[in-house]
């Protein structure tokens, strides 16, 4: 087996929803070279940034938060990568996937080929979206797949913010019909993902928090 790292570490410039890019708040509290016995850091970010899964707190009121999940469920023996090709501000369709999704799938990743574009202007501002058919659609009909996950900024194409926001609901709403879909945003996907056997997600597990940065490992 191999294992490889499919989500972004948390660096200088993490790419912002719109434009720019933003750094954690890092601040050292305890300094070897001053002195201390251990080094110790504080640190602070928004919990969207970087590699990240979107709960359905993050749009509901009443939907789980990402403290709520239990271990077994972010492990995912069953993951399908589809290559898709979009545009700047694209949205993927119902009628793009139909006929390449596996009844047992239950992590969706969806290779775009953006993760070349990473640290571009088009990344943040022009990155393409899901249609919320999409959402409606992967609950009724395939009801093992939890989460999905893609290799640009966010499900919410910046041009099409509206339509942005009815997908996540789609995605989300905690009494839609089936279960709802998590949304792992800002993947690194950029290598081949054939022979990809397992998929861990790791989010950062804070009580009373919406969504969260993760690691994702694949097992190859």
């Amino acid at each position: 087996m191999r294992f490889r790292f499919l989500s972004y570490p948390l660096g200088a410039r993490n790419p912002l929803y719109g434009g720019g890019s933003a750094s954690p708040e890092l601040k050292k509290l305890r300094d070897i070279k001053k002195g201390d016995s251990s080094n110790s850091y504080w640190f602070g970010l928004n919990n969207h940034w970087g590699t990240h899964v979107d709960a359905p707190a993050h749009f509901f009121e009443r939907g789980k938060e990402i403290a709520d999940y239990p271990a077994e469920f972010w492990r995912f023996g069953r993951p399908q990568a589809l290559e898709v090709r979009l545009r700047p501000g694209q949205l993927l369709c119902r009628k793009d996937l139909e006929g390449k999704i596996k009844k047992t799938t239950d992590l969706l990743l969806f290779r775009s080929g953006w993760a070349k574009r990473r640290g571009e202007a088009d990344y943040n501002s022009r990155n393409p979206g899901v249609h919320a058919e999409v959402g409606f659609w992967l609950r009724r009909c395939f009801p093992k797949m939890r989460a999905v996950g893609l290799d640009w900024l966010s499900l919410s194409s910046y041009q099409k913010r509206e339509e942005g926001r009815a997908a996540h609901r789609a995605f989300l709403d905690p009494a839609g019909a089936g279960q709802p879909v998590l949304i792992i945003e800002d993947m690194d996907l950029s290598a081949p993902l054939g022979g990809l056997r397992e998929a861990w997600v790791l989010p950062i597990r804070v009580e009373n928090m919406d969504s969260a940065p993760c690691t994702v490992v694949g097992v190859f």
